[in-house]
Parts: C-alpha cells; sequence; structure tokens
C-alpha cells in the first residue's frame, strides 16, 4: 500500500524518532521508534503554562524536587538542584514510554563535556532514577534508558566505559568523521550528527551554510563497512526537505513541528520528492581500506585531538563548543528553575 503522507513514507525507509518531551505529540502522530531529549527540550517543555498561567508541569517538579532533597544523602557529589533537573527530565520520559518501541533518550549536565570520570557517574546516577521510578511505566525495561554524551574525547571515553557496563550510548554534538571513527571504536549504539550547528534553533536570522548532509551519508556507509554496530541518528533539522533528503538513513529524529508538516503533506506528487533519499545518493563512498583509516587515532589521545581541531579547518570543534555552551546554559536555566520552585515547595 502507498504511503498517503510524507511522514508515512519516512517511516518506510527509516527508523522515525521524536525530538520533543510532549506527549500530545505522541498521541497525535506516534508511535514512535525512540524519544529524543535534551537540556534544551527540556526547559521549553518544563516552561509551559496553562491559559491561567498555571505551570503545566506544576506537580511534575514538585515531585522531583521532594525526591531530589530525599536523595540528596545518597549522592553527595551532587546539588540538590542538578538531582532536581536530572529527576525532571527522567519523569518526563517516563511519561512518554508507552509511546515508543525503543530508546528513552536522556542526555548528561553538559558541565562535566571534559571529564570522563564525572559523565559515567552522572550517566549511572540518571539510570538509578530510572530504576527507582519505572514502577510507575509497568513493563518499562531499564535498557530501553540511552545516554546522550557530548562527542569530546572525554565524553566518548564515557560512551566506552558505559558500553562495557551495558548502558545504551549516544554520541551527541557530532560534526564530523573524526568523532564517528571514535564513537564506533567506543561501541555506541548510536551517533546523532548535527545537520545544522545548534545556533540554528536560537538566532532566528543564522543559517548554517555548511549543513552535515554529506557527513551522515558517509558515516553510515562507513559503519556498514567497518560492521559497526553504531547506527547512525541525525538531528538538528530545520525543514521538511532537510527530513525527507536523509530517508534511508538508520534512524531520525524529528521535532513537533516538522512531524506536523510531514504528517500534513500528501506522499504522492510532493514537489520536493526529488530530494528523498538525496543524501545516501551523494554520500562519498569509502575506499576499501575505509575500515582502517582512523586506527592511527582513535586509540591515540593526542592524535585523535589534533585531528579533530584539524576537521573541516577547526569548523567541528569550533560547532560543539558553540553545543556545550548553550546546552549549559539551558542546563542553568533548569537548574534556576529547581531553585526558585524548591524555595516553595
Amino acid at each position: 500500500m502507498a504511503a498517503s503522507t510524507l511522514l508515512d513514507q519516512l517511516r518506510t525507509l527509516s527508523a522515525v524518532d521524536c525530538d520533543t518531551l510532549d506527549v500530545e505529540v505522541a498521541r497525535k502522530l506516534g508511535p514512535f521508534v525512540d524519544c529524543t531529549s535534551n537540556q534544551a527540550i527540556a526547559f521549553g517543555e518544563l516552561s509551559k503554562v496553562d491559559a491561567d498561567g498555571v505551570p503545566v508541569y506544576k506537580s511534575l517538579i514538585s515531585k522531583a524536587i521532594q525526591l531530589a532533597h530525599w536523595k540528596l544523602a545518597r549522592h553527595v557529589d551532587a546539588t540538590l538542584e542538578e538531582l532536581a533537573v536530572e529527576i525532571m527530565m527522567v519523569l518526563l520520559l517516563l511519561q512518554f514510554a508507552p509511546y515508543l518501541k525503543g530508546y528513552c533518550h536522556i542526555q548528561t549536565n553538559p558541565r562535566w563535556s571534559y571529564s570522563t570520570q564525572k559523565t559515567v557517574k552522572n550517566a549511572e546516577r540518571i539510570v538509578s532514577h530510572f530504576e527507582e521510578l519505572s514502577s510507575e511505566v509497568p513493563g518499562f525495561d531499564i535498557k530501553r534508558v540511552c545516554i546522550k554524551i557530548a562527542s569530546t574525547w572525554e565524553g566518548l571515553q564515557a560512551c566506552r566505559e558505559l558500553e562495557k557496563r551495558g548502558i545504551a550510548t549516544l554520541a551527541t554534538t557530532m560534526f564530523c568523521m573524526e568523532q564517528a571513527a571514535l564513537a564506533a571504536d567506543a561501541g555506541c549504539t548510536y551517533i546523532a550528527p548535527y545537520v545544522n550547528e545548534l545556533r540554528v534553533h536560537f538566532d532566528p536570522s543564522y543559517t548554517d551554510a555548511n549543513k552535515a548532509f554529506a557527513f551522515c551519508g558517509e558515516a553510515q556507509r562507513y559503519y556498514e563497512l567497518c560492521g559497526s554496530k553504531t547506527r547512525v541518528l541525525p538531528a538538528s533539522l530545520t525543514s521538511a526537505e532537510e527530513v525527507m533528503q536523509l530517508a534511508g538513513i538508520h534512524h531520525i529524529t524529528v521535532s513537533p513541528p516538522l512531524l506536523a508538516e510531514l504528517a500534513a503533506t500528501p506522499a504522492e506528487g510532493w514537489k520536493s520528492s526529488d530530494v528523498v533519499g538525496q543524501t545516501l545518493r551523494e554520500a562519498p563512498i569509502p575506499p576499501a581500506s575505509a575500515g582502517g583509516l582512523y586506527d592511527s587515532i582513535v586509540r591515540d589521545e593526542a592524535a585523535w585531538r589534533l585531528a579533530f581541531t584539524r576537521s573541516n579547518n577547526g569548523g567541528s570543534e569550533g560547532k560543539i563548543i558553540q553545543a556545550i555552551n548553550i546546552f549549559l546554559r539551558m542546563q542553568d536555566d533548569l537548574e534556576n528553575m529547581a531553585r526558585q520552585q524548591s524555595a516553595v515547595v
């Protein structure tokens, strides 16, 4: 049976994930495979108010703060606000879990982007929150938690350690093959190439002139050639055309406005249908020796750091620095929210 909408068509070609924590989106447009999230998405969702100006998630925020107070004595390496933010994000994802077939993705604190040890500890603490709270979702399997970690050298080493411990990871804020190769070597479950640098979602006047479509296709072909388990899950898309250009990629995460547009657009006769699958058709074909292209750097920190610094003439490193700064600002906003609410709980 022919696909009736672009969203239907996309689902025949790629696993479709939702880039939101709004359960109403899942009810209207789901089911989805995975749900991706980050500090910016969480802050946007938790900031919502109803028609009377009352916070939509007032009870959830209060519950998270109360649980954070109770857990504080057991997690002396975290502040009350850090714990509250983690628990808020976990509670939001657990609400979403019944509408998913796969993973709930949750991002570690960007403050620890350059600390392997602190990222591992943060990830394990987040998993413990899921373990303690998942009884509210009948049949929820803790193995459905996927930890998102910034694709720095330290972050990817944290992914390596967590995967060894049986915790699924996604290497996020990814912009180049040097990061993708290290993620595969670390055994990451997913990578999330950012098609557009994160700035485009916070500065309406800005357009990314170097969109990472070719990188998405190149990473997928590289993984298939190497026999890697790592799946490609592009993120940071700004139009339906960009989404459909990635049709055929392993996974793709899509924001609510683009999901709605795809669901409202007939597949037959779509004026831009010629872009479907364009990314994979035009992606560079790795040479037969591709499996060994990055062997010399993935276990050599100094060599990898230099290669990453030189990637795209420094552009890749500049984009991840920008992304970490934005996510850290969102983390600070979430902690401020928790701090303000804890004064009235």
